[in-house]
């Protein structure tokens, strides 16, 4: 890989305060990115960011040819199956009484009345909603929905298979044409900033482990309003600073990916950068989605240093399990302690 600019970010995006040095001298744990990285943190409102961090035109030679996100690609099961059986049949009503999924709507007359009493049931709705939570909306008939960082596209099949049209964006060619090849799912290579589209011309925008990885992500979130209707929806996940993993980990917490990372967010900061761009936030929770593995990444960064062989992954296997448990059993208690955070926000009219 060729090497990589860095510069350093002093002051906070949010409060334009100096911040203070958090970590330093990291390395890439997770592919071969040479080079010394950082994060600084506001003492005042808690955003936490990279510093020093790639220059702007140096970020793209931080993501290898094989690179792939590590915090929640895949969300919930793969691309929907033709509904049979008792499961699909129930997930098929909650969808279409609770959520408005159309296409999924059963001809006897007991369907809208089964699948409004068992959607009231939440273990039920989720299993419905294939454990996505917000990333399974309400369903908007004819309505366009982008998803930004889509890689390869199988999040944008499962959504097409429900009813949607679906447009991706990602940087990757390759990720573009296995999208289409696979999935027959429509990407844009580039970024929002890069590519064309119409303003107000989408119904949903989600990001999935994507506005971490943006040079400006209050910018970004503008022009993600830009290109929403009024009303329309925004879904970001993201890793949760602020929660149980990274408290536990420190430097060793597996989703400061450095050089990739240039943002981290607790609930509050988050909830900052989407109204700051205009949005007005309905819903925000954290998950511990994925959570195991996460924490079979950071345990091996804290004992070997890195996390590049994925065929070592296993040999904590039942400590990162109790750790999962454990996070889980916090989350009654401690809404903020999930390992990933998400947020569903809507543009205002007017």
């Amino acid at each position: 890989m060729p090497a990589i600019t860095t510069e350093r970010v002093t002051n906070c995006l949010l409060c334009g305060r100096s911040g203070a040095p958090l970590f330093q001298g990291l390395q890439d744990r997770l592919y071969s990115v040479e080079g010394e990285f950082g994060f600084a943190r506001c003492e005042d409102c808690g955003l936490v960011w990279q510093s020093p961090r790639p220059v702007t035109e140096d970020i793209p030679h931080c993501y290898p040819e094989d690179y792939e996100p590590h915090e929640g690609a895949m969300q919930g099961e793969g691309p929907v199956r033709p509904a049979s059986g008792l499961r699909d049949a129930m997930r098929g009503m909650i969808l279409s009484e609770v959520f408005g999924y159309s296409r999924l709507k059963r001809p006897e007359w007991w369907a809208p009345v089964v699948g409004r009493v068992l959607g009231h049931v939440p273990m039920l709705q989720d299993r419905a909603r294939y454990g996505r939570d917000e990333l399974c909306p309400p369903f908007v008939e004819g309505g366009t929905l982008l998803d930004i960082g889509c890689g390869a596209g199988g999040y944008l099949a499962s959504m097409k298979a429900l009813g949607w049209q679906v447009l991706g964006i990602d940087l990757s060619p390759q990720a573009a044409r296995t999208a289409w090849e696979s999935y027959g799912v429509p990407v844009k290579v580039g970024t929002l900033e890069t590519v064309d589209v119409t303003d107000r011309s989408m119904a949903m925008i989600t990001m999935v482990h994507a506005i971490e990885h943006v040079p400006d992500p209050v910018s970004h979130l503008r022009q993600c309003h830009r290109v929403l209707q009024d009303g329309g929806r925004l879904v970001l996940t993201t890793p949760n600073v602020a929660g149980f993993m990274s408290r536990f980990f420190a430097d060793h917490w597996m989703a400061l990916d450095p050089p990739r990372h240039l943002w981290l967010f607790t609930p509050d900061t988050l909830r900052a950068c989407v109204e700051r761009a205009g949005f007005r936030v309905e819903r925000m929770l954290t998950r511990s989605f994925l959570s195991q593995v996460n924490y079979e990444k950071s345990l091996q960064i804290r004992r070997e240093g890195h996390a590049r062989d994925n065929r070592r992954l296993g040999y904590a296997g039942p400590i990162a399990r109790g750790l999962h448990r454990l996070e889980r059993g916090l989350l009654p208690f401690w809404r903020w302690g999930g390992n990933e955070l998400m947020i569903s926000a809507v543009k205002q009219e007017g």
